[in-house]
């Protein structure tokens, strides 16, 4: 799939899931990659995911759970079990991994779109956009047609002056001369109730939005949780997609 970009984020420590979808993405052909962000955090191997997005060159922006991680910020508040998978990743990290955590940026622009995890207002306080009135706060920020987030684990479709989020399909064209706000969904956690890994393509060429949901073995993910002793609620949401 010659000039098109694959998006993924959210892949909280599943190394299961991100290996179905990087195997996918190469089925595709594609060779332009951007990870959202929230590499790490729930999952039992944040290890083999930085590795291997690192491997694959992969540029990669920064979410909270990242921050949380490398940095101790934005702990304030977070449920005890989401502090102890937080605690139990930076204790398996190395100090090379950790930087790389550290380094990666909030938000990135290319010649045709731009991504940030959650908002491009105020990146680093992490908001969710969950409604319109949360994505009408990002769009002036949007200084390419299309942006793409993550975050909320679910997929979505924002047009700039609609009162609605688009009842997306599989498939959703780009609206001309119209900013779009673009959900990628979830690689490692999503919450839609689908359980299948979800990451997205951008496809230049027919200026659309593809949401592509990969099976992964859902099983060997829970199992890697358990066996890391974090809390066996991260391990039975995956099975469930929410």
């Amino acid at each position: 799939m010659k000039n098109s970009v694959a998006i993924l984020s959210d892949i909280h420590g599943n190394a299961h899931a991100l290996h179905a979808v990087m195997q996918d993405i190469d089925a595709q052909g594609i060779s332009e990659r951007l990870c959202l962000g929230d590499v790490a955090g729930y999952g039992g191997s944040p290890c083999e995911c930085i590795d291997l997005l690192r491997e694959h060159d992969m540029p990669c922006l920064q979410g909270n759970h990242d921050a949380m991680v490398a940095l101790g910020i934005g702990l304030d508040g977070v449920k005890d079990a989401t502090r102890f998978s937080i605690e139990w990743t930076r204790s398996v990290l190395s100090p090379e991994q950790n930087a790389w955590l550290t380094g990666l940026p909030l938000k990135m622009q290319a010649e045709d779109y731009e991504a940030v995890h959650a908002s491009l207002h105020h990146p680093a306080d992490w908001a969710y956009v969950l409604i319109a009135d949360a994505a009408a706060l990002s769009f002036p920020h949007q200084s390419r047609p299309l942006c793409f987030i993550g975050h909320t684990h679910r997929p979505a479709f924002w047009v700039e002056g609609e009162a609605l989020g688009v009842d997306i399909t599989s498939i959703e064209s780009l609206r001309p001369n119209r900013k779009c706000l673009v959900n990628v969904g979830a690689v490692g956690q999503p919450r839609d109730h689908d359980e299948r890994a979800c990451y997205a393509i951008y496809r230049r060429d027919t200026q659309d939005i593809l949401w592509r949901r990969v099976p992964y073995d859902i099983a060997g993910a829970q199992h890697v949780i358990i066996q890391a002793s974090l809390p066996a609620n991260f391990a039975q949401r995956l099975e469930l997609g929410r």
